[in-house]
């Protein structure tokens, strides 16, 4: 066998170092580590959207279903453990934000996945979601790479 790395467990608690685990999802911070951690590219997004676009959510059961056709996606792509609930979690952050700043759609399609699947999930008064403003720079900033 190898070396035992020793973790500092100080904080008395199952942190390590005193900063939850990244892929512990039930520690503080673990759930939104893991997905943010997740890597997702604008393509994947668009995709991974087209698949649950057909669903319109009237019920839990349909959020669910929504999460299980993501999870599906998450692993034909290889995204990694968490890689569904990154995708579900992305695919909200984005229906919130354009409903809120770009109610008409006037962003880049190609920016606005592009972003959606780069920019950091960050915790908001209704759920995660992302920073407003520095979400629609993270827009115009993929919409001149792809101009």
């Amino acid at each position: 066998m190898g070396d035992v790395i020793p973790f500092d467990r100080s904080e008395g608690d199952d942190r390590i170092g005193g900063h939850a685990a990244a892929n512990d999802f039930f520690a503080p911070g673990g759930f939104l580590a893991a997905i943010n951690a997740v890597h997702i590219t604008g393509a994947h997004l668009a995709r991974a959207i087209e698949t649950i676009r057909h669903l319109v959510v009237k019920s839990p059961s349909d959020i669910a279903e929504h999460g299980r056709l993501l999870e599906r996606f998450a692993r034909e792509h290889g995204l990694g453990d968490h890689g569904g609930a990154a995708l579900h979690a992305r695919a909200i952050a984005l229906d919130r934000w354009a409903h809120e700043f770009d109610p008409f759609g006037e962003s880049d399609i190609s920016g606005f996945y592009a972003a959606g699947g780069s920019a950091p999930l960050v915790e908001t008064e209704i759920g995660l979601g992302f920073e407003p403003a520095s979400f629609a720079e993270q827009v115009q900033k993929w919409t001149k790479i792809f101009a």
